[in-house]
């Protein structure tokens, strides 16, 4: 299995790190993304029935990495196919939490969210998912491919 993450600093983010025993702030470049893809179950359980219940089996993770709650208004998820998950404009992402994006339809909820599709979005031997913020910036990224025994990746 072959995972790669990327991720591109939001400005404001403050953070500090150990140097010669001095703790010293970084550089906007240098700061952790306040949201990260934390991963992807790709290939779920059983056989691929396309049935609703199936395909919510299927579905992406994305952790809010800040100690407070903050908007998703405008980001959305993109697979290599350019199929395209919309956050909820209202939704928001309480601290140090996750929320599963699942490829079927269903109701939204503070940690889980639908992306509504009637198929599957996450290719079994490989796909790259890409976070995007409100402006088409990659926040973070994971690229998988596919490993025999393996349904999910940890990005």
């Amino acid at each position: 299995m072959f995972t790669r993450r990327f991720s591109l600093p939001t400005a404001g983010i403050a953070a500090t790190v150990l140097a010669a025993g001095v703790l010293a702030p970084l550089p906007a470049s240098a700061a952790a993304p306040q949201f990260l893809v934390a991963g992807i179950q790709y290939d779920p359980a059983g056989t691929d029935t396309r049935t609703n219940a199936h395909i919510n089996l299927e579905y992406i993770s994305i952790r809010n990495n800040t100690t407070r709650p903050l908007s998703l208004k405008g980001y959305r998820i993109r697979d290599a196919a350019s199929h395209v998950y919309f956050f909820p404009p209202t939704f928001v992402l309480k601290a140090r939490s996750t929320v599963l994006v699942h490829t079927g339809k269903g109701r939204n909820s503070a940690n889980h969210l639908y992306w509504g599709s009637g198929n599957y979005i996450w290719n079994n031997t490989g796909d790259t998912a890409r976070l995007q913020n409100s402006l088409n910036k990659v926040i973070d990224f994971c690229t998988y491919t596919a490993v025999t025994g393996r349904a999910a990746v940890t990005c």
